[in-house]
């Protein structure tokens, strides 16, 4: 009785594309499956070696590829924003610093012209006429940058004011009586130190700062000097020639106690900006904050394209991955099985017969067969129909002779025309119906593209151990009673 349809292969020692494959001949497993043990070395590597023929380990290997190209372009461009922020935080620190340097270089022309006439007043208050000293503020004036007016006070009330135009209505107010200003007026008496305040509203219109010298005679206040700095000269003369393309900056002023003070110049957000660089500098009276802000566009485009080369470079990479893992499980197909017939090759059959030596030496059941199968025939196929119909006959030879063994079995092509099959765990008498299944199978008739084509076969085996020692004793000796048969059978037909 045939046995239904199989297909003939053993337990894999490694896959391929859901084959097997040829196997180290240095580490061949010993067991029926094939296989090693679980727990050994060899059985680990061969576990190893089966995942990395799968599809799917594959895949894993593509993706991990591609998401360690991916993060390393995204690290690049991680360190390099990071460099980026660190130049430009660079650039605004001496951006910042050379602000700070300016502005104070031109308030410091300012600010200390006043001591001079407050000695002066200090020694002569009672010597000084009016005319004399509208001369002295006109020279300060003269001489000073940035001076809107001076204006001395005589006790709470302003008495001289230069110049005088457009600051006329200013004479005769007392400080006392203007709510704006006499809280720094007062704080510069209390503390008989200088006062730097603003902006302010001007009595004559206008803002400005507004620097305040007190005047003690002996231990008793007498008067106070206030020099109105004029915002828009000091700071024209500051700002100028600055970088105003790639920095944007602002100017804060806060007084002691929180009473004065505010926008100096910018907008107030940018203080509070955590990617702003902080200056501060002490002022009388309280301190300046610079903040300044690099306004360069940190090359989103060119980000964009390293970006974008990154994640192209990731994905060929995954792909060749793919490409190289798909090429590796086809060689290792190929070099364990014929490309025609998709049967094992003669280096997988001599491996596979190995094994089932082994397996005998262990287990000690049956006998292991080899038969030997050459085509009677074929040669007169091939000449007379070409080379495709030849192709064809033997892939249907092949399938002919799987559908007779067990699944444990091993089917190969040995050599254009031949072919070779182990049995294990057997006996003579299972190998003699076989061969005698075999002949009839091959010998029926098939249809190829309307052609009626008939082929015969001469078949030999042997046996281990009773009959050979040696994997080559026994494939010589199933090979030399195949010739045998095909010599009988010549003989009797008179043909090949």
């Amino acid at each position: 009785m045939k046995n239904p349809l199989v297909v003939l292969k053993t337990t894999p020692t490694s896959g391929v594309l859901g084959r097997d494959s040829v196997s180290n001949p240095d580490t061949r497993s010993d067991d029926k499956t094939g296989r090693y043990p679980t727990g050994s070395v060899n059985g680990f590597a061969q576990r190893v070696h089966e995942k990395s023929m799968t599809v799917g380990f594959a895949l894993c290997a593509a993706a991990l590829v591609f998401l360690v190209a991916v993060s390393s372009t995204e690290t690049i461009l991680h360190f390099r924003a990071a460099e980026s922020a660190s130049q430009k935080a660079s650039a605004a620190l001496a951006f910042a610093s050379e602000l700070r340097a300016r502005t104070d270089r031109e308030l410091n022309s300012v600010l200390y012209l006043g001591s001079g006439i407050v000695g002066y007043l200090a020694v002569r208050h009672d010597q000084t006429d009016a005319d004399e000293f509208n001369r002295i503020l006109a020279a300060v004036y003269g001489y000073g940058r940035h001076i809107r007016n001076l204006a001395l006070a005589v006790g709470y009330r302003i008495t001289y004011v230069h110049p005088l135009a457009g600051n006329a209505q200013a004479i005769g107010r007392d400080y006392r009586e203007l709510a704006a200003q006499w809280p720094s007026v007062r704080r510069a008496i209390e503390s008989r130190s200088v006062v730097l305040t603003g902006p302010v509203m001007l009595v004559q219109g206008g803002t400005g700062l507004i620097y305040r010298v007190p005047v003690f005679v002996g231990d008793q206040y007498w008067g106070i000097l206030s020099t109105v700095i004029d915002i828009p000269s000091l700071q024209e003369a500051a700002f100028k020639g600055l970088d105003s393309e790639h920095f944007e900056f602002a100017i804060r002023i806060e007084e002691e106690g929180g009473t004065g003070g505010g926008m100096l110049w910018g907008k107030q957000e940018l203080l509070t900006d955590p990617g702003a660089v902080l200056l501060e500098a002490p002022m009388p009276n309280g301190r300046w904050i610079y903040g300044v802000r690099a306004t360069q566009s940190s090359s989103n485009a060119l980000n964009w394209a390293i970006r974008s080369l990154g994640w192209i470079l990731a994905l060929l990479a995954g792909l060749s991955v793919v490409t190289v893992l798909r090429q590796r499980r086809e060689l290792s197909r190929l070099a364990g099985f014929d490309s025609l017939t998709d049967l094992p090759n003669r280096r997988l059959f001599d491996d596979r017969l190995e094994q089932s030596l082994r397996r005998y030496e262990r287990n000690g059941i049956g006998l292991v067969a080899v038969v030997f199968l050459d085509l009677n025939g074929f040669k007169s196929i091939n000449d007379r129909y070409g080379h495709t119909v030849g192709d064809r006959v033997l892939q249907t030879v092949a399938a002919r002779i799987r559908e007779q063994v067990r699944l444990g079995d091993t089917v190969s092509r040995w050599a254009g025309d031949e072919y070779a099959l182990i049995v294990e765990d057997t006996s003579e008498n299972h190998v003699d119906q076989l061969i005698e299944r075999l002949h009839h199978r091959i010998e029926a008739p098939f249809e190829l593209d309307g052609l009626t084509l008939t082929v015969s076969a001469a078949i030999g085996a042997a046996y281990y151990p009773d009959e050979a020692a040696t994997s080559a004793e026994l494939l010589e000796l199933a090979d030399q009673r195949m010739y045998e048969n095909k010599k009988r059978m010549k003989s009797s037909t008179g043909k090949r």
